[in-house]
């Protein structure tokens, strides 16, 4: 008992790793004595194969399909000489042939990740050596956890390392995740607990410490450990203090730390998880008739062993034995014998070609999808990314579509374009020139001639008081100080990161030290001013001193010290949003030309000023934001003269109009959650100590907690604002609402004890939540903003169309219900004669009532005694045509209601959107996303689609059926979760309305067709059997019977499959409503597969007697007449793809061309050269004695006009008397191009005819 307690604990203090400097241990120890060498090196292998395992693995894999499995069976049971059929090296064909085309494919794309791997374990970086004292060039491939490595600017991090030194004073360095989570905001990193004072005098070969972590896992923001001094003092570590693998270095001169986690240990590595394999519907479908054919063929193997038993008990007399039978026992053996013979010989019928034709005509199909130069965007160099190759069809049955809004259907470029301070409303114009801006960035904005005004008044004021005598500062106005105020706001509630140039590293790619040259700029002061400052600028970084160099330095700003003698306005291009370089900043609000006042930490106004010269002769520093609402805030507040020029861990350095440069300190940073809808920073200012909270976020959120209020002026102050946020809402603006809170010592640090208690809770996450909204209360209002997002192009077409398909299209948004209902409208996601429907109830009731009042109005309308409400998988396509159309939109509060297990209330939503053609969900969560997408697909039982580009669309990409990811400006998290990538989504139409059209309709008539010949071949042996005493003969020639389904018949279906088109690509998108032949799966039906049966039945019938007939009289031998059947059913079966071909090309004609060439070259060489191969009996010269013989002529084409004559007759009836859709619109183009053709050629004979008069 005490022996299995204790376990547990052994368990986990073996969890417990730890890793040791390497430079600490001697030069020459035995790497098994090693302290590190039970960790794995940095050589990372995505291979699934070696040289020696290939074959063994390969076949391993391979004989899990059950596929593979039967025909290893099949090829086994060959070999008992009691039932085998076929010779035993012919028999092994058919596997051979399968395993061998798939192990190519395989060997082929393991390749290219050996390639892939081969050129990351070559990269190179710099590694601390104790011997030779100096970081040195190293492989990535040979670095090993608990080395010391140096990294520079823009390098990518081979490793987990733990930080220890930066280039940063205050230990701070910045990294871009976007390669491991998608996210292309900067992440902050520091060193570790008491480093940040020593990074002046760290020594690689002083540290000494020991690291104590946890084992590696998938959790990329999960990590702890301990750094053990030599001392003993234990210092614990988390994320903030690691740099993982495949991110990149940014914003930092140098980093140098230690690797904890290397090559496959790494969280790079343990998320690195391979190509998506899902089910399609219509494999699910050729899945279950597979089954079915095997039905039928132990069917038709029992009908033979029946046969064969009475056959052989009709020789009752003991002298008379049956023939050909050497060791006969009784007719209930033989017949055991033959069914196991019948398994073998009617193999064909299991197609187990038709899973290597399958995964061929899908790797074809994506190829032509992702060269279609219509889906080629030429701005951003990108193509359509298809990242799933299994399920192509499945973009031709889509039935209803989710998606994002902002990135998705807007451009993600975010103009300032309104704003409302103190209640009054400042409206700012577009630029025109917007075309060559680069999304996901600010724009340059017009400023507002009155708020341009205002501001200079400010700084008049700061003029006259720092001319003043009396150096007392004139009293602003309330007014004044609110808009002094809300653009403080803008510059300093935000993570924006001010990029620092040039980013030098004095150590070069090989670890040697170099000297920088230094040239010192100097800065001329006015002439009311003596003082003049200096900055360094360093030379260009170039190749030799970085993997990866920095940007060149023309794109470079000239730098001014400020305080302290960091250059803080320096832009480095490495973010998707930060503003663009080269672009010219908008010419700023005038400002004060010669002096501006610094006012320092523990200064006082009466002190003698430090002057500093405007940095308005040099460009705009390039921001660094978490998104381009950020951006755009900070940048409209740059053009206002509100300026942040610099911000570190702890404080930042804002230029404020009326007061000069003020150095701010960092208190607290409240972040962003989707919970809470806000953001809020707490500063103190410098000379007056006042701790104030300021705070951003969805007017929701805000406007609740503004601080109750009798004023007059200031109730008229929030009137004001709301009557602008709903305008602002009605123009489709995302509006965010600016909020700050004076708060006193004491009031923040009783707030603070409680807050760090919130921090050491089990459930942390969700007590920090209360923790912030608890201070977030009280607020003072200051204004708003609306940012545009314009919509891209294309996208009311796209939605249109989609819509017009029959697809459902659900737009789920984080906005205000204004904005996005005004949004929709502009994207025509809803028409003008859509009745809308609002949910927006505030309780549970008050949902249920609403939905029961919808669907028992919907239910008034309908025809007498439908029903369709109580229907829950009734849609728009079961109501009258004059119905009228609806559109429906929720908002979030009213989702969780609708989304709770408790509440009864799913079925009755969805059962109302069914009768809607389009859904808007507002204020929806990322959650609520894929918890919506969900509940539909397994409700409604229906194909889903989900289209995003956020991280936050994540977990509704995964969830849907298709998952299709914008390859946007938020990231490639969503590109990387996604089945297909698209750069934008106008390419959605031509995506699905063509190529899933044509890929759904190829594929199902290729399955079909495959399915028919095999059979059809199958049945005519079977046939046979009657004249051979069902003794599992076969007529033809084995070589015939195991090629016939791998060469003869191979190409024609891969024709169908990947090349034929039912409708050209202008029709599909002229009419989108053609969709509906895929959508509701009308090409492959249940039903489909009989109907192919019976008619392969049919064919066998009539190629088989007409055959046995013709011959009946003759001389002719088995061979002679199973060659005539081999050719007969060779070009029926082509003249069967004549008939079901679409669309011609010259593709079409070689495929049946090489089939039946083939088929005749074959047998023109075997039977001339092969008299005895294999130990099959001998079919020398059989194909020239048919050939030769006019009855074989006569029967082929009657045979192959008698079997497809009802086929063809039915095909031209349907075509002629109910033509489906598509048919109808093919009619319809073809005779408008030949009327507008022949009106072509008269308006050309008219003409020439005038020229000749």
């Amino acid at each position: 008992m005490f022996f299995w307690r204790r376990r547990p604990e052994d368990d986990t203090a073996r969890k417990v790793r730890v890793v040791v400097p390497n430079h600490t241990v001697p030069a020459g120890t035995p790497a098994k004595q090693h302290p590190n060498h039970v960790y794995p090196g940095n050589e990372v292998r995505t291979t699934k194969y070696t040289m020696l395992s290939f074959l063994p693995k390969n076949l391993f894999e391979q004989f899990h399909r059950v596929a593979n499995l039967y025909f290893l069976f099949i090829v086994l049971l060959n070999w008992f000489p009691a039932i085998n059929a076929f010779g035993k090296e012919i028999a092994m064909i058919p596997v051979a042939f399968v395993l061998g085309v798939t192990a190519v494919k395989d060997a082929f794309e393991d390749r290219r990740r050996h390639n892939s791997d081969k050129r990351i374990n070559n990269s190179t970086c710099r590694v601390y050596n104790s011997v030779q004292e100096r970081y040195v060039k190293t492989l990535w491939k040979n670095l090993r956890a608990g080395d010391l490595v140096h990294l520079s600017n823009n390098e990518f991090i081979p490793a987990d390392v733990l930080v220890l030194r930066t280039s940063d004073e205050h230990g701070l360095c910045y990294i871009d995740t976007c390669n491991l989570d998608g996210e292309t905001n900067l992440k902050q990193r520091n060193v570790i607990r008491g480093f940040a004072e020593k990074q002046s005098t760290f020594e690689a070969s002083q540290f000494r410490s020991n690291i104590e972590v946890d084992p590696p896992t998938t959790k990329i923001y999960r990590f702890h450990g301990t750094v053990v001094h030599e001392s003993g003092e234990r210092v614990p570590v988390g994320t903030d203090n690691l740099l993982l693998r495949e991110c990149v270095l940014k914003n930092t001169d140098f980093v140098e730390g230690m690797v904890v986690y290397a090559g496959h240990e790494t969280k790079a590595m343990l998320n690195n998880g391979g190509p998506r394999y899902k089910r399609s519907q219509l494999e699910r479908a050729m899945n279950r008739d597979v089954v079915w054919c095997v039905v039928i063929l132990v069917v038709l193997c029992i009908i033979g062993a029946i046969g064969c038993k009475l056959w052989l008990a009709s020789f009752t007399s003991p002298d008379f034995l049956p023939p050909f039978i050497t060791n006969y026992y009784s007719p209930s053996y033989e017949a055991v014998l033959t069914f196991w013979t019948y398994v073998i010989i009617l193999q064909v019928m299991i197609p187990l070609s038709l899973y290597v034709t399958i995964e061929m005509t899908k790797i074809l199909q994506v190829f032509h999808i992702h060269n279609d130069p219509h889906l080629y965007d030429e701005e951003r160099k990108k193509r359509v990314e298809c990242r799933a190759l299994n399920i192509t069809e499945e973009l031709g049955q889509v039935q209803y579509i989710f998606s994002d809004k902002t990135g998705t259907l807007t451009e993600n470029k975010m103009i300032f374009r309104r704003c409302t301070i103190d209640g009054v409303d400042y409206n700012h114009p577009p630029i025109a020139e917007m075309q060559n801006l680069r999304p996901g960035v600010a724009t340059p904005i017009h400023p507002n001639a009155r708020l341009q005004d205002e501001i200079q008044a400010l700084e008049r004021g700061m003029r006259l008081s720092t001319d003043s005598s009396l150096g007392s500062r004139t009293l602003k106005s309330t007014h004044e100080q609110r808009v002094q105020e809300f653009f403080i706001l803008l510059a300093l509630c935000n993570t924006v990161v001010v990029a620092k140039h040039p980013h030098h590293d004095s150590m070069n790619a090989s670890g040697v030290i170099e000297s920088p040259s230094v040239i010192t700029v100097e800065v001329q002061s006015n002439s009311s001013a003596a003082a003049t400052t200096t900055a360094t600028k360093y030379s260009r970084l170039n190749e030799s001193r970085s993997v990866t160099p920095s940007p060149t330095s023309s794109t470079r700003p000239r730098l001014l010290e400020l305080s302290g003698g960091q250059s803080s306005l320096s832009p480095i291009c490495s973010s998707s949003e930060s503003t663009p370089l080269g672009t010219p900043s908008p010419k700023p609000v005038r400002r004060l030309a010669n002096l501006l006042r610094v006012v320092r930490p523990g200064g006082k106004h009466g002190s003698s000023p430090a002057v500093t010269p405007s940095p308005s002769g040099d460009k705009k520093p390039i921001y660094e934001a978490e998104s381009p609402d950020e951006l755009a805030l900070v940048d409209a507040a740059y053009t206002y003269n509100c300026r942040l020029l610099k911000r570190v861990a702890s404080t930042a350095l804002i230029l404020v109009p009326g007061e000069g440069m003020v150095e701010y300190e960092l208190v607290q940073v409240l972040p962003f959650d989707s919970s809470r809808k806000s953001m809020s920073v707490v500063v103190r200012h410098p000379v007056t100590k006042q701790l104030t909270l300021y705070t951003k976020g969805a007017d929701s959120s805000i406007l609740s907690q503004l601080a109750p209020t009798d004023d007059p002026a200031m109730q008229l102050f929030i009137f004001n604002t709301q009557q602008h946020l709903n305008a602002y809402a009605r123009q489709g603006l995302r509006v965010l609402v600016m909020a700050k809170r004076n708060l006193s010592e004491a009031e923040f640090d009783a707030w603070h004890v409680l807050h760090k208690e919130a921090e050491m809770m089990h459930d942390h996450e969700r007590r920090i939540r209360e923790s912030f909204c608890r201070l977030e209360t009280n607020l003072i209002l200051l204004g708003a903003t609306g940012i545009e997002d314009r919509l891209q192009d294309g996208v009311p077409e796209t939605i249109a169309a989609l819509i017009e398909a029959g697809i459902v299209v659900w737009v789920l948004t984080g906005d205000k219900q204004e904005t996005a209902i005004n949004i929709a409208y502009s994207a025509k996601l809803f028409s003008p004669q859509m009745e809308l429907l609002k949910l927006a109830a505030r309780s549970k009731d008050a949902a249920e009532t609403t939905i029961t009042a919808y669907l028992q109005d919907i239910e008034r309308q309908l025809p007498h005694g439908s029903n369709l409400t109580s229907n829950p998988l009734a849609s728009l396509a079961d109501l009258p045509p004059h119905y009228p159309k609806r559109a429906l939109v929720v908002d979030g509060k009213t989702l969780t209601y609708i989304l709770d297990q408790r509440s009864n209330l799913k079925k009755p939503f969805l059962t109302l959107t069914r009768f809607c053609s389009s859904v808007l969900c507002c204020r929806a969560t990322p959650l609520q996303k894929a918890y919506i997408v969900k509940v539909v697909k397994e409700i409604l039982k229906v194909r889903t689609l989900a289209i995003g580009d956020g991280a936050n669309d994540v977990s509704m990409i995964q969830t849907a059926d298709i998952g299709v990811g914008i390859s946007g400006q938020e990231g490639m998290q969503a590109v990387m979760a996604s089945d297909f990538a698209l750069s934008r989504f106008k390419y959605l139409e031509r995506f699905l309305l063509v190529h899933g059209h044509w890929c759904y309709d190829r594929l199902a008539r290729m399955v079909l067709y495959f399915l028919y010949k095999n059979a059809t071949f199958v049945f005519l042996i079977f046939w046979y059997q009657i004249y051979c005493g069902f003794s599992g003969a076969v007529m033809m020639d084995q070589m015939y019977l195991m090629l016939y389904n791998l060469v003869f018949t191979s190409l024609p279906p891969i024709a169908i499959g990947v090349y034929d088109q039912d409708a050209p690509a202008d029709l599909l998108l002229s009419k989108p409503a053609l969709y509906k032949q895929g959508r509701l799966g009308s090409v492959y039906k249940p039903h489909s597969f009989w109907l192919t049966m019976a008619d392969s039945l049919y064919q066998s019938l009539v190629m088989f007697f007409i055959t046995a007939a013709a011959y009946s009289d003759s001389t002719v031998d088995i061979w002679e007449f199973g060659t005539s059947l081999t050719s007969t059913c060779m070009f029926v079966n082509l003249l069967h793809v004549a008939v079901e071909i679409k669309s011609w090309t010259i593709i079409h004609i070689l495929s049946m061309a090489c089939s039946i060439g083939g088929f005749y070259c074959f047998a023109f060489v075997y039977n001339s050269f092969c008299v005895s191969c294999f130990g099959l009996p001998s079919t020398y010269w059989v194909i020239y004695k048919t050939l030769g013989n006019s009855v074989y002529w006569f029967t082929t084409v009657l045979a192959s006009v008698l079997a497809l004559l009802p086929r063809f007759v039915i095909k031209v009836l349907r075509s002629s008397l109910a033509p489906n859709d598509v048919t109808k619109s093919l009619l319809e183009h073809r005779n408008i191009r030949r009327g507008e053709e022949f009106l072509v050629a008269w308006s050309s004979n008219t003409s020439s005819s005038s020229v000749l008069r």
